[in-house]
């Protein structure tokens, strides 16, 4: 039972939160594990683990953690985000290097923790956090705007060295991207921005002729995206699917791209759901991503302080990007990437980090108002 102290601190939470922003991410968590259940991964469950529901009951239980990570943090003291922040930062960041010493490698790559009975990919965690340092820095006022800059680059770099040593170079241009937005948004001329922009697109091309043999997976996927005449099987099929589920799709359980795409229930998770329910359900599910997104950007416009703006304004640009990305390889407009769709797509450590991100953006826009 609820005391009445219980009681006033619900209904204070209840008055602070953003409903309209808590609403949207609700949305997304039960689609994600509605479409989960129906459509994206009973097939795959069964052909590795001989269990119809058992990548589905993995994906309920990284929902309720997800969700709890989010509740918790919607409840955290508003003045405390800074120290949770850096807190954050430092103890995913040593995840990250652990990876190097116990990571398990997976066609290639050293991305993941094996913990007991699942697996997690550190980085999906140190990027709402990272966040939160850079635009901790870039809003001081200690220093002058382009010192503030640079002293956010060893944060930035470290964690980049971090992931192209695994490798993983899709995440690495996320990082590079977002960062670069939530530092023209605090304020550095457009010159300074495109300058260090093209440096650094410079050096990330260099990196992949340099070493060449680690990142052979990327020329494989740009290859296949567009030197060939005819699209790779994968996308085929995706694009197939998405077209012969028209606009009110094929039917539960009647979708046949589950079952020809291995990782359809992640990387293609959007046209399993064309599929089988329709192109106007992926609008639907589009569209409440969009809103998310926009109203995270409304809230940052409307911060009190430049560390909540930029803050909000790096969460939002995350979650919009991860979006994007996973469209684009679904449509073939991109070249296979591996990035999950924020809550939709199955993977424990997608849902989790998605959730810390939504997480934070409701502890950060708490008593603002649009």
């Amino acid at each position: 039972m609820f005391n009445r102290h219980d009681s006033g601190v619900l209904a204070q939470w209840w008055r602070s939160i953003d409903k309209t922003l808590l609403f949207f991410g609700l949305s997304l968590v039960v689609g994600g594990n509605l479409f989960n259940f129906l459509s994206t991964s009973t097939i795959a469950s069964e052909k590795l683990y001989d269990s119809r529901y058992f990548l589905f009951y993995k994906h309920i239980f990284f929902s309720f953690v997800g969700l709890s990570i989010l509740i918790f943090f919607s409840f955290v003291n508003k003045d405390k985000i800074k120290l949770y922040g850096i807190a954050g930062f430092i103890f995913f960041v040593l995840l990250l290097i652990l990876v190097y010493f116990f990571g398990i490698e997976v066609k290639g790559s050293k991305r993941w923790l094996n913990l007991f009975f699942f697996r997690i990919q550190p980085v999906e965690f140190v990027k709402p956090f990272l966040i939160l340092v850079i635009s901790l820095i870039l809003s001081s006022s200690k220093y002058s705007l382009s010192t503030r800059f640079f002293l956010t680059c060893p944060f930035v770099f470290f964690l980049l060295a971090l992931l192209l040593i695994q490798p993983d170079y899709s995440q690495s241009l996320l990082i590079i991207t977002i960062w670069m937005i939530v530092v023209f948004a605090s304020g550095i001329s457009f010159l300074f921005i495109s300058s260090i922009g093209s440096i650094l697109v410079v050096a990330m091309i260099s990196i992949l002729f340099f070493f060449k043999d680690k990142f052979f997976y990327i020329f494989d996927r740009v290859v296949s995206w567009v030197g060939k005449a005819e699209v790779s099987y994968q996308s085929e099929q995706a694009l197939n699917a998405i077209i012969s589920g028209g606009f009110f799709g094929r039917g539960i359980g009647e979708g046949v791209l589950k079952e020809s795409v291995p990782e359809a229930h992640t990387d293609y998770v959007m046209s399993v759901i064309a599929e089988e329910y329709g192109i106007i359900i992926v609008l639907l599910i589009i569209s409440i991503t969009m809103f998310l997104v926009i109203r995270i950007f409304a809230l940052a416009n409307n911060s009190s302080s430049s560390f909540l703006k930029l803050s909000l304004i790096g969460i939002s640009s995350l979650l919009a990007l991860q979006s994007f990305i996973n469209l684009g390889v679904t449509i073939n407009i991109l070249p296979s990437t591996g990035m999950p769709f924020p809550f939709i797509s199955y993977g424990g450590s997608s849902i989790m980090g998605s959730s810390i991100s939504l997480g934070l953006a409701l502890l950060l826009s708490k008593g603002e108002q649009v």
